[in-house]
C-alpha cells in the first residue's frame, strides 16, 4: 500500500568510519493513489476540456453532465491518508536492525535533519510524498562495530506496518584516512550534515575549505548561500547565490533554463532585502 525507500548516506550498502556521520533517509509514497493518479491524469484533462467547451457554450448542460459522468465512472478512487499529530508525522517512522535472525527496534540518538512536509501532520495522496532524513553522530556508544542490516518501519495504518528495503551498514573501527577526509565529496557531506544540524559555523568552515581549492563549486556556493541566509547575512547570501548561478551558466552554457533551486533562493532573498 505504501512504498518506503531507505537510503544510508545515499546508498544501500555502505561503510561508515568512526569519525563519519550516518544519515538515514526515508521516502514514503502512497502507491495505490500514485497509480490511480497516473491512470486518472488523461481523464482529468478530458474533464477540463469538457468544462471549457461547456463554458464556451459549444455543448449544452445536458451533454456536459452526461459526458462528465461517464468520465468520472472510469476514474479510480485516490484514497488520501493523513497522519501525524502533536509529536509530528516523523514519529511514525522507526528503524529496526536484524539481531540473531529477529528484527528489533533501535533506540539510537538520531537527529531529525530534514522533514518534508515540515508540518506536524502529513498528507499522502497520489502526487505528494513524504521525506525525512535522520542523522547519527560519530562515536555513538550505542552503535556496535561490524555489519548491520537496517530497515525503516512506517505504521500509518495501525496494525499494518509498511517496511522499507534493507540497507547494509558496516560500522568500521577506524577513522577516515587523510586522503578520504580531504576529498571534496567528503567535506561537502560533512558541511551539509553540519548545516542540517544547525551548526552553521562548522558548515561554513567546511565549505570555505572546498571553495579555497575549487571556487567554482556550484554545490558549495549554494550551500554557503544557505548558511549566510540562515545567519541573517542576506546581502552576502544574495551575492553568493548569484555567483552560484553564474558558475552554473558557465558550466552548462547550452541549457536554456537555470536550476529552480538557485533561482528560488535568489528570488526569496531579494524579497527579504527589499522589505
Amino acid at each position: 500500500m505504501f512504498g518506503i525507500t531507505l537510503r544510508a548516506n545515499r546508498g544501500t550498502s555502505i561503510k561508515v568510519h568512526e569519525d563519519e556521520p550516518l544519515t538515514l533517509s526515508v521516502s514514503i509514497i502512497n502507491e495505490a493513489a500514485a497509480q490511480a493518479n497516473v491512470k486518472n491524469h488523461p481523464m482529468k484533462e478530458n474533464l477540463q476540456t469538457l468544462e471549457r467547451k461547456f463554458k464556451a457554450k459549444h455543448i449544452d448542460e445536458e451533454e456536459f453532465i452526461r459526458s462528465a459522468g461517464e468520465i468520472r465512472k472510469e476514474m479510480l478512487q485516490e484514497k488520501v491518508y493523513r497522519f501525524g499529530g502533536p509529536t509530528g508525522w516523523t514519529s511514525f517512522v522507526r528503524f529496526q536492525t536484524l539481531i540473531d535472525k529477529a528484527w528489533e527496534y533501535v533506540d539510537w540518538p538520531l537527529w531529525l535533519l530534514v522533514s518534508y512536509p515540515s508540518s506536524s501532520v502529513a498528507e499522502l495522496d497520489g502526487s505528494n510524498s513524504c521525506y525525512a532524513e535522520y542523522g547519527l553522530d560519530p562515536k555513538e556508544d550505542r552503535i556496535q562495530n561490524g555489519d548491520i542490516k537496517i530497515r525503516a518501519v512506517v505504521e500509518i495504518i495501525k496494525g499494518e506496518p509498511s517496511l522499507s528495503n534493507i540497507v547494509n551498514v558496516n560500522f568500521l573501527n577506524k577513522r577516515m584516512s587523510k586522503t578520504m577526509r580531504d576529498r571534496e565529496e567528503t567535506i561537502q557531506f560533512l558541511a551539509e550534515y553540519s548545516f542540517k544540524k544547525g551548526l552553521y559555523d562548522d558548515a561554513r568552515a567546511h565549505v570555505l575549505s572546498i571553495l579555497e581549492s575549487n571556487p567554482s563549486s556550484i554545490r558549495s556556493l549554494a550551500l554557503l548561500g544557505n548558511i549566510e541566509e540562515m545567519k541573517g547575512e542576506l546581502y552576502s547570501a544574495l551575492s553568493t547565490y548569484v555567483k552560484a548561478l553564474e558558475e552554473f551558466e558557465k558550466m552548462y552554457p547550452d541549457l536554456d533554463e537555470a536550476p529552480d533551486g538557485i533561482i528560488s533562493n535568489i528570488e526569496r532573498v531579494l524579497e527579504l532585502v527589499s522589505k
